[in-house]
């Protein structure tokens, strides 16, 4: 028999009050959380514009909702929705539903793995997100994350497994040519530069960066998590250039780094480092 679990009063459902998230990883020690529910019920860049947008659509319109990572599974079929800043959400076609706020991930030492798990006064929910290739075994769609989840409510006697794959969601405007306009407050015009504004071509569907730093071509990989771009190392020409100094500079603020993004209408804003803000503006 089904039963149905919610934080709210409703006609056709029980009011649980749950009182404790347990976020625990081996043998930490469990942390306190806001309450958790439980619910079931019955029932080319330019020439490539238009895919790029249509498959992204869906993906913006989650993000639009918070939503920064999904996974999915088969055989038993589930998926899964995390909104870091508040909540994971674990379904089944069958109507068990799991919501629970997101506790602090737990890094593996030896691997690029990622857990978080939480006890509640129902049972509880584990999840483990791994930075591993993954192909879904019936569509064959492959996937940068390999995922593993664990339930189990207090009246059952074992853990259930589900396994499946993952992946950040990426905002499809990201996928476009921009060019650099200022640093902080300093304004940077065409006429300063042998090829003009230093150039970046981002490309999310080869997960790559392309363009130029006003002189010199560079290349290098690209990851998006989140509201963050990940550089891999940069590999620049080597033409001498008038501006050596802000080049040099240019590329070690991007090469290989972590930063946080915001995208507006028009304009990429990139925050290097803690002192350091990169406006770009989209090329027409």
């Amino acid at each position: 028999m089904l039963h149905k679990y919610s934080l709210s009063k409703k006609s056709s459902g029980i009011i649980i009050n749950l009182t404790s998230i347990i976020l625990f990883f081996g043998c930490n020690q469990p942390a306190r959380l806001p309450a958790t529910t439980v619910k079931t019920n019955s029932s080319t860049m330019r020439n490539s514009a238009d895919s790029i947008n249509n498959k992204y659509l869906k993906q913006n319109e989650m993000l639009t909702n918070g939503i920064d990572f999904t996974a999915s599974g088969n055989e038993p079929f589930w998926s899964l929705e995390i909104d870091f800043n508040k909540y994971m959400l674990f379904k089944t076609p069958g109507g068990l539903e799991i919501t629970t706020p997101v506790p602090e991930g737990v890094k593996a030492m030896d691997a690029n793995v990622t857990r978080y798990a939480a006890q509640t006064e129902w049972g509880v929910l584990n999840v483990q997100i791994a930075k591993q290739e993954c192909i879904n075994d019936m569509s064959g769609k492959k996937s940068d994350y390999h995922v593993l989840i664990d339930i189990k409510s207090n009246t059952d006697k074992n853990y259930k497994t589900y396994k499946g794959c993952g992946q950040y969601l990426s905002d499809y405007r990201l996928h476009d040519i921009w060019v650099l306009e200022k640093i902080n407050d300093k304004t940077f015009k065409s006429a300063d530069f042998i090829k003009g504004l230093p150039l970046l071509e981002l490309n999310l569907t080869g997960k790559k960066v392309l363009g130029h730093t006003g002189c010199n071509n560079l290349n290098g990989s690209l990851e998006v998590l989140s509201d963050k771009l990940i550089f891999g190392r940069m590999i620049s020409t080597r033409l001498a250039c008038t501006n050596m100094d802000f080049e040099n500079s240019y590329i070690n603020s991007l090469s290989g780094r972590t930063v946080v993004y915001n995208i507006q209408p028009g304009k990429l804003y990139l925050r290097i480092g803690n002192d350091s803000m990169f406006t770009y503006r989209k090329v027409d």
